[in-house]
C-alpha cells in the first residue's frame, strides 16, 4: 500500500499455506501501510525456510514488524491471536472491526483464543495423523497407519465434530451471519483459516484427512454460509489475488531458501 503521512508501517512475514493470510486481510481492511515478505515451504517436507528464524526465534509465521512513525524502537509481534488483538486495539480507529459493547468484545477475545488454542491444534493433529504413513520409515508404515488411524477415529475426529457443531450453533444463535454482532470482527478474521481455508475451501482434502464422506455444507449450514460470505468479500478476494501474483513472481525468480532436514 502507498504510505500515508505520519503513519506507522507494517512488515508481514508471510508463509504460503499458513496462518499468515488473515493478518494480510486485517491490514487491508484497516487500510494500513504494509509490505509483505514472502517465504515458501519446502515442496517435499512442507517445512518453512530457515530464513523465517531471522524474523522470529520460533521460525514460524505470521510475524509482524511495526515501524513506528515517531521513531520509537520497532516492535515485533508473533502469534496470530495476539497480533490481531494488538492491531485492533491500537489501529482500528474507525471501529470497523471493533464490537459495539464490552460483552461482544469478550466474545471476540474468546474466539481469538479458541481458534488457536483449541481448534487449530486439533486440525493439525488430524492432518499429521492422516499423512503419518507417508513420512514413517519403510518398515513401520503399516503399524504407523494403524496407530494414527486409530487415534483419529478413536478420539480426534469426535473432538473435531464437537467443535464444528459448536461453531455452527454459535452462528445460528448470533443470527447475523457473523460470529459476533452484526458486522465483521476479529472473530471472523481469525476463523478464516481454520474454517474457510482449511475446511470449506478444501472440501475434498477434508474428506481425505477425516475420512468423513458427509456433505459438510449440509451438515454445518451456518458455517458454510459464513464461509461463502468470506470467500465473496471484496477485500479478501483482493489480498488473495495479490498474494497469488507475489508467490508466482517469487517462484519465477528462483528464490534460494534454505531448509531444515526433515529429521
Amino acid at each position: 500500500m502507498s504510505p500515508a503521512v505520519n503513519e506507522d508501517k507494517f512488515i508481514l512475514h508471510w508463509l504460503d499455506e499458513s496462518r499468515s493470510h488473515r493478518i494480510l486481510w486485517l491490514f487491508d481492511l484497516l487500510e494500513l501501510d504494509y509490505e509483505v515478505k514472502v517465504y515458501l515451504r519446502h515442496p517435499g517436507t512442507w517445512r518453512g525456510p530457515k530464513e523465517l528464524f531471522n524474523a522470529h526465534p520460533t521460525g514460524k509465521a505470521p510475524v509482524v514488524d511495526i515501524i513506528f512513525a515517531d521513531g520509537r524502537e520497532p516492535l515485533t509481534l508473533a502469534e496470530t491471536g495476539f497480533i490481531i488483538q494488538y492491531i485492533l486495539k491500537n489501529y482500528d480507529h474507525k471501529k470497523l472491526l471493533t464490537p459495539k459493547d464490552d460483552r461482544d468484545q469478550l466474545k471476540v477475545d474468546y474466539f481469538l483464543h479458541f481458534a488457536e488454542g483449541s481448534l487449530q491444534g486439533l486440525w493439525i493433529t488430524l492432518l499429521i495423523n492422516s499423512i503419518a504413513k507417508e513420512i514413517a520409515p519403510f518398515g513401520l508404515k503399516k503399524v504407523t497407519n494403524l496407530v494414527s488411524k486409530g487415534l483419529n477415529n478413536g478420539y480426534y475426529i469426535h473432538e473435531w465434530y464437537l467443535f464444528m457443531e459448536f461453531l455452527d450453533r454459535e452462528l445460528e444463535k448470533e443470527g447475523t451471519g457473523f460470529f459476533v454482532g452484526d458486522k465483521l470482527s476479529g472473530a471472523d478474521v481469525i476463523m478464516t483459516f481454520p474454517i474457510y481455508e482449511n475446511i470449506f475451501d478444501n472440501l475434498e482434502g477434508v474428506k481425505e484427512i477425516t475420512r468423513d464422506k458427509r456433505d459438510l455444507v449440509k451438515a454445518y449450514p451456518h458455517l458454510a454460509a459464513w464461509s461463502k460470505m468470506i470467500g465473496h468479500n471484496a477485500s479478501y478476494q483482493k489480498v488473495t489475488r495479490y498474494m497469488e501474483d507475489k508467490v508466482e513472481e517469487l517462484i519465477e525468480s528462483n528464490p534460494q531458501f534454505t531448509y531444515q532436514d526433515r529429521h
